[in-house]
């Protein structure tokens, strides 16, 4: 065989593979590509979270089974760690969140606090219900025990949760209060108390409801 010949021959070869191996990446390309349905991308992309939602969501069904649930605040002044264990869910180590019911004379009121004198618990207790920023949102979180971390992307979403459970009940409790009409009345709150968060005989509730404050 000639070299014209040969370098003809060659340059064929070439073209052929020049064109030959982009159809053959293509092919096994997409014989290795799985076409998703929507669902299955979902899955792979989940929507981003939206705690702002999730909570306004959630949060009925929480003031609905703090307010059936509710014990006593003297059953948890008498026993916290066992009234924790019957009645709450754990908040923490070595804390519970449970929910609670108390009538009392609504004292000293500032923004933040209204502080509570309550029939039956044992004297020098401190009762404090939260209005403002001292509101605990981890403790509507975790109160019904169905909130787990394990069902959130990472601990800015679980956090991120509870904030805007406080958010809602700066809206939803107390927004409408009268604060200044507050000291001297009766009043009876449904809320939650999360034990071991201070000292002996310091109750910081956070409420659901709170009622008869009102002239």
């Amino acid at each position: 065989m000639s070299s014209l010949t040969s370098r003809a021959a060659r340059r064929k070869w070439r073209t052929i593979l020049v064109i030959a191996l982009p159809v053959i990446l293509i092919g096994l390309m997409a014989a290795n590509t799985k076409v998703l349905t929507a669902e299955e991308v979902a899955k792979v992309n989940p929507a981003e979270f939206d705690a702002a939602v999730y909570a306004a969501e959630a949060y009925p069904g929480i003031v609905a089974a703090v307010t059936t649930d509710a014990v006593e605040l003297g059953l948890v002044a008498q026993d916290p760690a066992a009234a924790g264990d019957a009645h709450g869910n754990l908040a923490g180590t070595d804390k519970y969140a449970i929910p609670v019911t108390f009538a009392g004379t609504a004292n000293n009121v500032d923004a933040n606090f209204i502080a509570m004198t309550v029939n039956g618990l044992p004297d020098g207790s401190d009762v404090r219900v939260s209005i403002g920023q001292a509101i605990n949102g981890t403790a509507l979180r975790d109160v019904t025990g169905t909130t787990k971390f394990a069902d959130f992307q990472n601990q800015t979403d679980y956090q991120q949760v509870a904030n805007e459970y406080k958010a809602l009940t700066l809206s939803n409790v107390v927004a409408d209060l009268d604060a200044a009409a507050l000291s001297g009345t009766e009043i009876t709150v449904v809320g939650i108390v999360v034990t071991n968060s201070g000292p002996d005989g310091t109750y910081l509730i956070t409420p659901v409801s709170i009622e008869g404050s009102q002239p």
